[in-house]
């Protein structure tokens, strides 16, 4: 979790964060070792304790719907761990309590009618990513009953392949056809102004013009938090996704990545993904069902968020003026890619002015049968045991991988890899920026692994300064 900033001081906030980066301790975090230890510690501790939070988030304090929603084996209990984990139901139950009454009073100072200062916008927010973090870090109560309660990483849910035929058959080999553009457009609301370190922050929210996640309880609205420079600030605006598992909007108020970008000279617009922060429903933990629900959850998310990064780039351009700019990083590189070659088909008004690729790969197939996290999880073993073979998998690689040309020239996308990244293999991320055809002054190759990214990015600014080079001067033509 980030360390807490007091508004008063974010000029000293922001040199404390920028001298730890840039210390010998950042040096030592932005290397490849810490990719393999971070794995073993998400495989040994948070996904298991993070299935048992997404449990007791539906309990409402009963040991019995607990165990029933925990997903793995029935827990063995002793009396002394039953004994600790009815405290333990009952303490995260009055967290979560907190959490949703904190979100409900800031949801409705932000967006309502009433008005409210900027300060006391941000003091609300302020109290809900509080509680919020305070909820998330009962994850810790459960450490005790890591064994006892037998938790798998994730509730594994996989349909056959029949079930995702059922539901995405149709556009399959039309990929096309479901990434068209937003029509209607959905209605898009803004909140009132906050400040935020020094900051100007706003909220954005809107329907999900995707079916099937407009249909889905909890992950339905679109969440967006805008961060500006000043409220008369005549940048050109980025909009970034995140990587999975990452809410960041949840955790108390920080010199968060968005706040950094902002400062570089951009309007950001941090996009909530699916199945995450705000948006993430209380029976799963964040990012959950993209993974524990592949091949469906993985394309509701990458389609889902292409479609809604749509409709952000026209409300922006119609918003603000200016170029916008799409970055996605890990995760969000999969809807990076789909927006800049399914821009193709969109209204000009839709298509990016540039796009940055983290962390990304090409070959979403790679990923899935050689990617270190997707061997971490086990979810191979879950994908072969509902009946897909690679064979099958592949069918679908048409709606995942980015196929055919960009709507925007070479010299506008720029890619980011890390070479010591197994997570999502740098070969295919590489291999992807060849085919496309990047100049070499659009390509940063950095020694880190997959985990370590975003910190090697906060040392190493240059993808960033280039993205304003590029935006700064208009394309030379319409695609």
């Amino acid at each position: 979790m980030e360390a807490a900033i007091p508004l008063e001081a974010p000029g000293l906030a922001v040199k404390w964060i920028d001298r730890l980066i840039h210390s010998p301790v950042g040096d030592l975090i932005a290397r490849p070792w810490v990719d393999p230890v971070g794995l073993a510690a998400l495989k040994r501790w948070y996904f298991p304790l993070s299935r048992l939070w997404a449990a007791a988030n539906v309990a409402d304090g009963s040991p019995e719907v607990f165990a029933a929603a925990i997903g793995g084996t029935r827990p063995d209990y002793g009396r002394w761990s039953m004994r600790y984990l009815e405290g333990s139901l009952k303490r995260h139950a009055a967290a979560r309590e907190r959490a949703v009454a904190a979100r409900a009073l800031w949801e409705q100072a932000a967006f309502g009618d009433a008005p409210i200062t900027p300060e006391a916008l941000a003091a609300l927010d302020d109290d809900r990513r509080r509680r919020a973090s305070l909820h998330l870090g009962t994850r810790a109560l459960f450490y005790p009953l890591r064994f006892a309660a037998h938790p798998p990483l994730a509730r594994w849910q996989v349909p056959s392949p029949d079930a995702v035929e059922a539901i995405y058959g149709a556009v399959r080999d039309a990929p096309a056809a479901a990434y068209a553009a937003p029509d209607p457009l959905p209605e898009v609301t803004l909140s009132h102004p906050a400040t935020s370190a020094g900051l100007r922050e706003r909220w954005l929210r809107f329907k999900s013009p995707q079916p099937r996640l407009a249909s889905m309880p909890g992950t339905d609205i679109v969440y967006a938090r805008i961060v500006e420079p000043s409220a008369d600030a005549h940048v050109p605006t980025l909009i970034v996704g995140s990587g999975l598992c990452l809410e960041t909007d949840l955790l108390s108020r920080s010199v968060d990545a968005a706040n950094l970008i902002a400062r570089m000279g951009f309007r950001v617009v941090d996009v909530v993904s699916p199945f995450h922060g705000l948006r993430c429903p209380p029976d799963v933990y964040g990012g959950e069902p993209f993974f524990a629900t592949a091949p469906l959850g993985t394309i509701d998310l990458i389609l889902g968020q292409t479609l809604e990064t749509a409709v952000l780039i026209q409300w922006c351009r119609e918003q603000f003026g200016g170029p916008v700019a799409v970055a996605g990083i890990s995760l969000t590189s999969f809807v990076a890619q789909q927006v800049a070659v399914r821009a193709v088909d969109w209204p000009q008004a839709m298509r990016p002015d540039a796009v940055v690729l983290i962390s990304h790969s090409g070959r979403i197939e790679e990923v899935t049968f050689n990617g270190t996290l997707v061997r971490t999880l086990g979810l191979n073993a879950e994908l072969d045991a509902a009946g897909w073979t690679r064979e099958a998998l592949m069918r679908w690689e048409a709606m995942l991988n980015p196929k055919g040309a960009p709507a925007l020239p070479p010299e506008r996308i720029i890619s980011v890899l890390g070479s010591g990244d197994t997570l999502l293999p740098f070969a295919t991320g590489l291999e992807l920026a060849r085919a496309w055809k990047l100049p070499a002054e659009n390509v940063f190759e950095l020694s880190v692994g997959h985990l370590t990214m975003p910190v090697a990015l906060m040392r190493d600014d240059r993808a960033f300064a280039r993205l304003r080079r590029i935006l700064a001067t208009p394309p030379a033509s319409s695609t």
